[in-house]
């Protein structure tokens, strides 16, 4: 069955293919083709929905999965950006076009879910999935350059990462979103004075418990943070007893339904 682009535009021909077989049809249209095929009519916006829904051999044969977000920044002022998303579904390759902005300073992640950029005077931060909303707001109090960033409900924290002239190195900071100030929180448990930067802790966040967890590379314990109370709780001994001398770097996540993943990299 062949169906051309004109007929796809017209509500008399999506009403010769309905039911099970325009859901099967749908099955196999790449994930971008179905947005604009939801605004045929309504029994085709109801049949992609439920070709994005089913269950059983259909879901798992064309099952929705996870998009790969590429950036690449110029080096030099405004520090202009183009971004790039993979679809594995459909096979392709999209540019998305940002909002023009200033870039203050070299894009940065803690992890996958948040994107900032921070300078003496300022600091950005976006975390939608495609990262189209920049919110700008003024620079915490104690200047980073490593810092562990991190979005919690409607918190900002930011921790460690301080330049080698700030008296603090496990210094820890909160932004609120809702009332748009800083806050000083408790610092960063004292065992973590050596490795309190991004390059030598892992993050994630569980968003159920409203709490930012965070591992040492290199010995797996971990240590968790709670924003509606500023404290730190732990230590936590994540490492598996049959694994303790032969891993060299543990990271953790955490899965669309709060399940801890914890993953590492064993010597060689």
């Amino acid at each position: 069955m062949e169906v051309t682009g004109d007929n796809l535009l017209t509500p008399e021909a999506s009403n010769q293919i309905h039911g099970d077989i325009l859901e099967s049809i749908f099955n196999h249209v790449p994930l971008v083709d179905l947005v604009p095929a939801s605004y045929v009519s309504m029994s085709w916006k109801l049949a992609v929905s439920a070709s994005l829904q089913g269950g059983g051999r259909r879901r798992r044969a064309n099952r929705t999965k996870p998009w790969l977000l590429i950036y690449t920044q110029s080096t030099r002022f405004p520090h202009l950006t183009t971004t790039h998303a993979y679809d594995p579904r459909s096979h392709v390759w999209i540019q998305i076009h940002e909002p023009s902005m200033k870039f203050i300073s070299a894009l940065r992640s803690s992890h996958s879910t948040l994107l900032y950029m921070l300078s003496p005077s300022s600091f950005s931060i976006s975390h939608d999935p495609l990262h189209l909303t920049w919110h700008h707001i003024k620079a915490p109090l104690i200047w980073r350059t490593d810092p562990i960033v991190a979005m919690v409900g409607t918190r900002v924290i930011i921790a460690g990462g301080t330049c080698y002239f700030e008296d603090d190195p496990l210094a820890v900071e909160m932004y609120d979103l809702e009332t748009c100030k800083w806050e000083m929180c408790e610092p960063m448990p004292s065992v973590l004075k050596e490795s309190a930067a991004s390059t030598w802790l892992s993050i994630a966040v569980n968003s159920s418990k409203n709490k930012m967890y965070v591992v040492e590379k290199s010995t797996g314990v971990a240590y968790s943070f709670d924003p509606s109370i500023k404290k730190w709780q732990g230590p936590y001994n994540l490492r598996p007893d049959h694994t303790a001398r032969t891993i060299s770097c543990w990271f953790i996540g955490f899965s669309s339904d709060d399940r801890l993943i914890l993953w590492w990299c064993n010597r060689r």
